[in-house]
């Protein structure tokens, strides 16, 4: 038999790292273009291998001459496309449906682009891989995998150089696990003892082939020359030897070995069926720079409830589902789930780039989430409402009874009562009530994926509705389900089950415990010290206060103060009317250094295996070990007793990285601050100090584990949001439901629109590890066709439909997903009317490449389309002439039948103007076109966080100068103004040079926000950090030397204060 070494050439290009994006871009995108060219130019049978259709998008964008004669390498065979993913990115704290849709757009945008599809994961540097990946790869169409990353030390070793990787539903893919280090000059091949080992040991498996790197690595660029010349001379000798050397595709082993192997061949293969994590190299990446973890998390939920809603708008014709919107954003968020982003291992000042991203995008998917669910209710009843019609949307496909909370602007009086359409009272309280709003908690029951409506009336005095939810300055709280007590330092307890016979839940009170740490020396963000995790706390904060935080009817809480060093600690403690979590939501001012935080849940239930969820499918380990003590878990973990009869599950919002200390204790943690800072640039000892939020839940159940925790987890991610309505007759009623299922343990992982086409596209998974016969799924008013596709929305074959349901069976954990055309809507309502409004344009905003422009930044044209649509309001885009217009009181007349003037719109810096409507001055806040969207605390650039109140409209990716030549990476904002007008009404604009309007629309309906917030808000705060002594002279021994030669641009890159703009 024949023998075959596949030679794979590849440059790794770490998007970020020990250098910035700018960096990325101007150099090392440039520098693997042209030297691959030259290499390609000199040696006729070299092949180059690249992954990641992100950087081709920067090539297309920054390079197009470079990036079209890549083209026709490509089309020639000789450069390859590979890994099928937009980014090679992090595995473990990515949601699986992230990791579909970042293999969706990757694989699309390499077919749209050369007609091609890779058929692998290629992830030759990220820290581990969780059990899901191999489901993940096989629903998505893909057959292999590769990585290099076990030999840095995996958890369980290298278990085989080629063989099969088995999900937790059975699924299989191929993987190449032992293919050497990438960063490699080939000197041997023939005649190298590993690779002539891993030969013999796959004839075993009757496998005639390997696989080997060759390359360079993190920088981008080409493979040394010496490797690639020496390659060419090893396939000049195939004619005469029995050893067949290739250069080959990084999918091209798959491919043959898919097309080769009998079914009798690959039954033989070497089979792995648990997950691929790493002993300690990026289990510190689970927790290190936290914000990041927290916001991709809400990035990903925001995403599916803005997918969800405009399914349903769409489908009843009250909103247009916006693809693009979707994509732009689920591109922000994918992009900074890259190995070495999302797992906080980069220099710190990459994170001003990567945290504005995320804020972008959940400021994206929340306006498309606002518009799509708020034009739900322009179909429903509100005239009944006495007081303030307000819409609850409900994104989950089980129907729910639970909080919602709302903040009332310009709300007459202190308080407010809740009333359901029967003129019923609902549980309902004002928490707080300040400069006229008030921020109203109430307790709604609303269908699956469906909306109720809700009359929220002004009142002199509050709810008064009893219940069985109360609380006590004895540190007892109560509702239907728990009670709850707390000690004197503020710690839960004791908990209570009164639905088993007032079983105890906890064996000790839950605590955060603080360790003394100094981590890991070589990787302090990558790696964590299982010494120093294998015990008990150093100690605990100490108390401050315990204060009623929330005494009403719907909602009753605690909030614990607590202390630590300059470090403080807020919990707040809630219990919902009928609920059944126990809700905690934490933040820390982080100032500890050389220190690790975990939370720690000591149960009454014993036994040596917890479950761990994977987002599909789930984990059983054990107690940790030196081998496997810091493991990753997506959205809850599990202790069931070893009788089975109970459990308890903890659900968790953003912490990623737990471990199982005994057999009746799980930790999460929360926080660590390592002593060594791998490069003075990262400055990891003192990454995540100041702001960080989190919050967690405990669910307890009956019996094992199962459709229950899924569903309470996925309803405490995505609560229920409300939208205040005005008051109209509706052909829906007061509550309208779009679907629902006949299986809870089905979950459905993602409601979306095609790519291609108007299909629904929905997505299931078996949640509870146990068969399921005959699921029916409905939805609107009932499925007329189905067909079965992979997650990378190719056709796989027909489905059943039956009754207008979908119907079909699962196997425990198996993944579906199905195309499904929905028989038409009853009653269709009517999308806004969008009519774009002319402008006297006097400004030259939007410049082509080379252009000179009148400004000092532009945007550049190619890089616009002549529409941009965002929130559900179009724009129409001028690009020729003068395409923008400076503010110098124009007067503006809108048609009869307008109700709002949208301006797209920014300043250089922000402000508030006046603007006149209708006569009236009407303030107006006008945001900036140069500051970063969001940013969080980076205490050693001295820079806190902030995060601007308006919508985004438009985002360039880049600028031009006035020269006309790129800005790389330099974005410019524009913000959506919404201005309440009457038909008619003239609008005068302010006297304001330097704020640009770049397109104004108007619109023919009343605006309807959602009063619910859906993502992080915070005021700016001024940077007060200080280091005591000793700590402060470490720092300047580390730093004084870096800063005389300003290595790795760190000073230059260094502001204090304030970034400048």
């Amino acid at each position: 038999m024949q023998k075959k070494i596949y030679t794979v050439a590849t440059a790794h290009l770490d998007t970020i790292w020990s250098w910035d994006f700018e960096t990325t871009v101007s150099r090392y995108i440039y520098n693997t273009l042209v030297d691959n060219f030259a290499l390609f130019q000199k040696y006729p049978t070299y092949h180059f291998n690249f992954e990641g259709s992100y950087r081709y998008e920067l090539m297309e964008e920054y390079y197009p001459e470079l990036y079209a004669k890549m083209r026709d390498y490509i089309a020639q065979g000789r450069w390859s496309v590979c890994g099928s993913a937009f980014e090679n990115g992090d595995v473990n704290v990515p949601s699986p449906e992230a990791l579909f849709r970042n293999i969706l757009y990757g694989n699309r945008y390499f077919e749209k682009k050369f007609g091609k599809r890779s058929v692998d994961i290629y992830l030759p540097d990220c820290f581990g891989f969780g059990w899901a990946l191999p489901s993940i790869m096989a629903h998505a169409n893909l057959m292999g995998f590769t990585t290099q990353k076990l030999g840095w030390g995996g958890a369980y070793g290298i278990p085989f150089d080629i063989g099969v990787w088995q999900g937790p539903d059975g699924a299989q893919v191929l993987a190449s696990l032992n293919p050497h280090d990438y960063y490699f000059t080939l000197k041997k091949l023939r005649d190298w003892d590993f690779v002539q080992q891993k030969l013999e040991e796959n004839e075993k498996y009757d496998l005639n082939s390997t696989m080997i790197f060759h390359g360079i690595g993190d920088r981008g660029g080409a493979p040394k020359e010496a490797s690639v010349a020496f390659v060419e001379q090893e396939i000049n000798k195939n004619k005469d030897s029995d050893v067949q050397v290739l250069a080959s595709g990084a999918d091209d082993l798959f491919r043959d070995l898919n097309a080769q192997l009998t079914p009798e061949q690959k039954a033989k293969l070497p089979r792995w069926e648990t997950e691929l994590v790493m002993q300690n190299h990026g289990v510190g990446g689970y927790t290190s720079r936290a914000v990041g973890k927290r916001w991709n998390r809400r990035c990903q939920e925001l995403a599916d409830m803005a997918e969800r809603s405009g399914v349903v708008a769409d489908y009843l014709g009250t909103a247009h589902y916006n693809k693009e919107a979707m994509e732009l954003n689920w591109k922000r968020t994918i992009a900074h789930q890259f190995h070495d982003d999302l797992p906080g291992t980069s220099v710190q000042r990459a994170y001003r780039r990567s945290w504005n991203d995320y804020g972008m995008a959940m400021n994206g998917f929340a306006g498309e989430l606002t518009q799509a669910a708020g034009s739900v209710g322009s179909l429903l009843k509100t005239d009944f409402c006495a007081g303030t019609p307000v819409t609850v949307f409900n994104s989950l496909e089980v129907a729910r009874t639970d909080a919602v909370t709302l903040e009332l602007p310009h709300w007459p009086k202190a308080c407010a009562r809740v009333y359901d359409p029967k003129g019923r009272e609902v549980k309902s309280q004002v928490n707080r009530y300040e400069n006229g709003t008030a921020e109203l908690v109430f307790v709604a029951t609303v269908p699956a994926l469906g909306f109720a409506v809700y009359d929220v009336r002004p009142s002199d005095v509050p709810c008064r509705l009893r219940g069985s939810l109360s609380i006590s300055g004895e540190n007892q709280m109560e509702n239907q389900k728990y009670i709850v007590r707390l000690n004197k330092k503020g710690n839960i307890t004791s908990i209570l089950d009164k639905e088993m016979d007032e079983q105890e839940l906890l064996s000790e009170p839950i605590s955060l415990g603080l360790f003394k740490y100094t981590g890991s020396k070589p990787w302090p963000a990558w790696e964590m010290n299982y010494k120093e995790a294998n015990k008990d706390p150093d100690r605990l904060p100490n108390p401050v206060t315990v204060t009623i935080q929330e005494k009403g009817p719907a909602r009753v809480s605690f909030c614990v103060e607590q202390k630590d060093g300059d470090s403080t600690f807020k919990n707040i403690i809630a219990l919902t009317d009928g609920g059944s979590r126990v809700e905690v939501y934490s933040e820390i001012e982080w100032r500890s250094l050389h220190t690790m935080a975990k939370n720690k849940f000591a149960f009454a239930c014993t036994n040596p295996e917890a479950t761990f969820d994977l987002g599909l499918g789930a984990i059983r380990r054990g107690n940790m070990t030196e081998k496997l003590f810091e493991v990753p878990a997506q959205n809850w973990v599990d202790l069931t007793d070893k009788s089975g009869d109970w459990g308890v599950s903890v659900l968790s919002e953003c912490k990623y990285g737990w471990d199982k200390y005994k057999d009746n204790t799980l930790r999460m943690t929360v926080l660590h601050s390592p002593v060594r800072n791998y490069r003075i640039d990262s400055m990891q000892s003192m990454m995540d100090l100041g702001l960080n939020r989190y919050s967690y839940a405990l669910f307890s159940h009956k019996g094992q584990v199962g459709a229950d925790t899924q569903n309470q987890a996925r309803a405490f991610l995505q609560p229920l949001t409300g939208y205040v309505e005005p008051k109209h007759p509706g052909v829906l009623g007061t509550a309208y439901s779009f679907g629902n299922a006949s299986h809870p343990q089905v979950v459905l992982r993602a409601m979306k629109l095609a790519e291609d086409g108007d299909e629904i596209v929905v997505r299931l998974n078996e949640g509870a590890g146990t068969p399921v016969e005959h699921y029916a799924l409905r939805l609107g008013a009932g499925v007329a066709e189905a067909r079965e596709l992979f997650a990378s929305e190719e056709e796989k074959g027909p489905a059943t439909v039956k009754d207008g349901c979908l119907v079909t069976d699962f196997t425990p954990y198996q993944i579906k997903t199905f195309a499904l055309r929905l028989q038409p809507a009853a009653q269709v309502g009517h999308a806004a009317k969008a009519t774009p409004l002319t402008l006297p344009m006097n400004v030259q905003l939007i410049t082509k490449q080379g252009e000179q422009g009148e400004l000092p930044l532009s945007i550049p044209a190619e890089r616009i389309g002549d529409q941009v649509t965002a929130a559900g309001i179009p724009f129409a885009i001028a690009k020729d002439g003068k395409n923008a217009l400076r503010l110098a009181g124009q007067a503006l007349t809108l048609k009869k039948d307008t109700r709002r003037l949208a301006l797209l719109l920014s300043a250089d810096s922000n402000r508030i103007l006046d603007f006149t409507v209708g006569g009236k001055t009407v303030p107006c806040s006008v945001l900036s076109r140069t500051r970063r969207f969001a940013s969080w605390d980076l205490y050693d650039l001295h820079e806190t966080a902030h995060i601007q109140e308006g919508q985004l409209g438009y985002v360039s990716t880049h600028s031009h100068n006035a020269d006309g030549t790129d800005a790389i990476a330099k974005e410019l904002y524009f913000y959506i103004l919404i201005l309440n007008v009457q038909g008619g009404d003239t609008v005068v604009l302010p006297r304001d040079e330097e704020t640009l309007v770049l397109a104004a629309t108007e619109l023919n309906t009343v605006a309807v926000p959602c009063a619910t917030p859906l993502y992080d808000r915070v005021e700016d705060r001024p940077f007060d950090y200080t280091m005591r002594l000793g700590d402060k002279l470490r720092y300047l021994r580390m730093k004084l030397p870096w800063y005389m030669g300003d290595k790795g641009r760190y000073f230059s890159c260094y502001n204090r204060g304030r970034e400048r703009e």
